[in-house]
């Protein structure tokens, strides 16, 4: 049987073999149907699946939450494997090169110092290569993306999706800010996390975490700042605007308002925006006399918990901090190997490095899920003593190529929506090296598939910029006969 010289065949032999998958294993039927509907969307609409990718980044911890099976801790990564595979082939199918994301080479740097740290050392090869997996997932994300054409439509249709996305998660805030008790009840993975602070209710909105939640919304407010400043302004992006820093404010986290005001501050620096900077400077001064009170609250917790000689030598992660320079320079010039210190895997396998420290006796660096809650709370211990100190050095200078490709998409781009791509990443970049210090940005959830998918466009966008600017070979020699003539 055929259908325009095609067998059909196959179909109804595959969908008998579904069923009879579904009698024994269901919840294996279901995996296989949703991913073969997630490979036929990657070929078909890659541009859609990455969008699928970034939300599965940045919903996979609630979901987890919610739904308490063990497989959908690895949808994100399931996710960036997929685009990893299938948008790279779609070019080459297209007989066109593989493009190189900004800093790609330096992160590989990165990659191999943790990879031979790794073998060196004698680690376990499921270890390190899990710890690799982890770490490295965002920087295959961008590559991947990087695979795809951008255009201006695309941009704009992203940006559109983006608005949806912002208003359901403004609205999810608003619930949980209307009924907190229940909200957090329902929604919350921490109890301990959302206690209020002062005057703040520590909100988690859709996501399980108020850091989630202060990680999304600092970037949606510094993406809504960018695009009045490069595209256009508008009633609907002022008031998401307000409502997503309203929402950084609300998740209590002060890596989420540090990083507001400091990617805000850039974002608006580099726009030349020096009316809204000058009004700022004068209403800083007048905010921080009626606020006083609140504003001395933090100064002290923070003071107490990380700058105070007499605790902060205990604080879990200023140990995990400074412990991270200890085994790096032990292991000179190499590290700990993935896996090893950190990251998610050495939680997860309490790594060697941690007893030989004597972590299990500080409180929030031992084992179990309770006392060993701060073995992943921040981001460059992992990057530092698993890598060491040149992987550490490969790692900020692959940063600061993406943040010097975004700042020429928005110096030399003629396009309004390449412009504002520009101007968002170097803002994300601000925002996500401040909040690093306290928090997991480039390397886990929720934030990754953000930033590093939007790091894939800049590299799609720069190649673009690229070709247009360069005349092709045969209209040189057009020009040059020309002269000649």
């Amino acid at each position: 049987m055929t259908v325009l010289n095609r067998p059909v065949w196959p179909w109804p032999l595959a969908a008998a073999a579904l069923g009879a998958l579904a009698v024994v294993q269901p919840i294996a039927a279901v995996a296989t149907l949703v991913g073969a509907v997630l490979l036929l969307m990657a070929v078909a609409a890659p541009r859609t699946t990455v969008g699928l990718a970034v939300l599965a980044a940045l919903f996979v911890r609630p979901l987890m939450h919610l739904v308490p099976v063990p497989e959908l801790s690895y949808l994100d990564e399931a996710m960036v494997l997929l685009c990893a595979f299938v948008l790279p082939l779609r070019r080459l199918a297209a007989r066109q090169s593989l493009r190189v994301f900004p800093g790609q080479w330096w992160f590989a740097g990165f990659v191999v110092a943790g990879l031979v740290s790794g073998l060196v050392l004698g680690v376990a090869p499921d270890i390190f290569l899990t710890g690799a997996v982890v770490v490295a997932k965002g920087l295959v994300f961008a590559w991947a993306v990087a695979q795809v054409d951008w255009e201006e439509r695309h941009l704009r249709s992203a940006a559109k999706a983006g608005v949806v996305l912002v208003v359901f998660c403004v609205a999810a805030t608003a619930a949980n800010f209307a009924l907190e008790d229940p909200w957090l009840a329902f929604m919350a993975s921490d109890e301990n996390a959302v206690q209020a602070r002062g005057a703040l209710p520590s909100l988690v909105g859709p996501f399980s975490h108020p850091i989630d939640l202060g990680q999304f919304m600092t970037l949606s407010a510094v993406a809504l700042t960018a695009w009045r400043i490069a595209v256009r302004k508008g009633v609907l992006t002022f008031v998401l605007m307000i409502a997503t820093a309203a929402g950084s404010l609300l998740s209590a986290r002060r890596t989420a308002i540090g990083s507001l005001v400091a990617a805000w501050v850039w974002v608006k620096a580099m726009g030349r925006s020096w009316g809204a900077l000058l009004a700022a400077a004068v209403c800083v001064p007048l905010a921080a006399v009626v606020l006083a009170a609140p504003i001395a609250a933090v100064v002290n917790e923070t003071y107490s918990d990380y700058l105070d000689p007499s605790v902060a030598t205990s604080a879990a992660r200023t140990v995990l901090t400074v412990g991270s320079f200890d085994v790096a320079a032990g292991h000179f010039p190499l590290g700990a190997g993935f896996g090893r210190y950190g990251s998610a895997t050495a939680a997860d396998n309490y790594s060697p490095e941690y007893v030989a420290r004597g972590f299990p006796d500080v409180w929030g660096l031992g084992r179990g899920v309770e006392n060993g809650r701060f073995l992943t709370d921040t981001e460059w211990p992992a990057i530092i003593g698993e890598s060491g100190f040149l992987g550490t050095i490969a790692f900020v200078a692959g940063l600061i190529a993406i943040y010097r490709a975004a700042r020429r998409l928005w110096g030399s781009s003629g396009q309004p929506l390449v412009r504002w791509i520009g101007l968002v990443t170097m803002g994300w970049m601000v925002a996500c090296l401040v909040q690093s210090i306290a928090t997991v940005t480039f390397t886990g959830p929720p934030m990754f598939g953000l930033f590093f998918g939007l790091v894939g466009i800049v590299a799609a966008l720069s190649d673009a910029d690229h070709s247009r600017s360069t005349p092709a070979p045969d209209s040189r020699l057009r020009v040059s006969s020309t002269r000649s003539a």
